[in-house]
């Protein structure tokens, strides 16, 4: 486990979203990326997870049906947990693989319907 300060675990998001392809940079621009140090209860409804220390991201998505599709101000959001992620991570070096393997698996999920 590793424990960064806020500006460290940024620079090596920044860095992680770098490693992201173009179609995912453009996917990140529709969205709100938030850090948040762990994960409230309320997060973990609908997980099976108990812990906060156990929920890595949140991706909450907003549908866009034709009654939103003019509103720009309706935006998904990403929510990564630092404790988390950190707590995944033997070495400060592991930290940009396993935020772009976060960002590509929450980037590029499609619900089913």
């Amino acid at each position: 486990m590793i424990s960064l300060s806020e500006r460290k675990f940024q620079s090596a998001l920044d860095m992680a979203v770098a490693d992201l392809s173009g179609e995912l940079k453009i996917c990140l621009k529709r969205i709100d990326v938030i850090v948040s140090e762990i994960a409230e209860k309320s997060d973990l409804l609908g997980t099976n997870l108990e812990e906060g220390l156990d929920l890595l991201s949140l991706h909450e998505t907003v549908p866009i049906s034709e009654a939103y599709r003019n509103d720009m101000n309706l935006r998904g959001q990403l929510t990564l947990f630092k404790k988390a992620i950190e707590k995944i991570c033997e070495e400060e070096s592991d930290l940009v693989h396993e935020l772009t393997t976060i960002l590509e698996e929450e980037l590029k999920y499609r619900p089913t319907p």
